[in-house]
């Protein structure tokens, strides 16, 4: 599990016209909570966090430093500007290494070379995966193994075997990837064909 350092300021502003107002200025607005601490609103650097999620993942152990105190935090929620896909307000909660947190972690599926050809291709049908664990155990992303898929027969969360530190809060049941069949090429009609349907449709008024 990758860990990163964050740093961000108090704020005394709040509501949709001061938000805006820092957003233009190169800062998004936020909030951290936790079950020990008092809920804090914040504001960060937009590159410093744009860069701290693309280098370490929205999953990544976060010492926040927030004006002499600092929290072990991960980031709960992102929000994102619909049209611009930027950031405009984050959540982060506070944890600590001795409790367990539910988290989403990426599915990665491996092996779709083994089992897709001409007539099959691999339909991956969950991106991601609820776990339960201690946040130094939170892996970046989980590999899930399709080499054996067959038709008609999906793998199912219940099908694979999980590492021993995590908890999985999915139903067995949920599908995670199944083998379906390719899409055929429609053949393009021949010109005897295209001739014959032009005349019954254009034919001469006198037939």
């Amino acid at each position: 599990m990758l860990k990163s350092n964050a740093h961000a300021n108090m704020r005394n502003q709040i509501g949709s016209n001061a938000c805006h107002r820092m957003r233009t200025e190169g800062r998004i607005p936020g909030v951290v909570y936790g079950h020990d601490i008092e809920n804090s609103v914040i504001e960060l650097d937009k590159r410093d966090l744009d860069t701290l999620i693309k280098s370490y993942g929205s999953n990544a152990l976060i010492d926040l430093h927030t004006e002499g105190s600092q929290n072990l935090v991960m980031i709960k929620e992102v929000q994102r500007d619909i049209v611009s896909n930027d950031i405009i307000h984050i959540d982060f909660q506070k944890i600590s290494y001795g409790t367990p947190i539910h988290t989403m972690v990426p599915i990665r599926l491996v092996g779709k070379g083994k089992v897709e050809s001409s007539e099959g291709v691999v339909q991956q049908q969950m991106s991601q995966i609820e776990v339960e664990c201690l946040p130094q155990n939170i892996p970046d992303s989980i590999d899930v193994d399709v080499s054996m898929l067959k038709p008609g027969n999906p793998l199912k969360i219940g099908d694979v075997e999980f590492a021993e530190e995590i908890s999985i809060m999915n139903n067995g049941e949920d599908v995670i990837a199944a083998l379906i069949k390719a899409d055929r090429k429609i053949e393009e009609p021949e010109v005897e064909q295209l001739d014959i349907v032009t005349e019954v449709l254009f034919g001469d008024k006198d037939d």
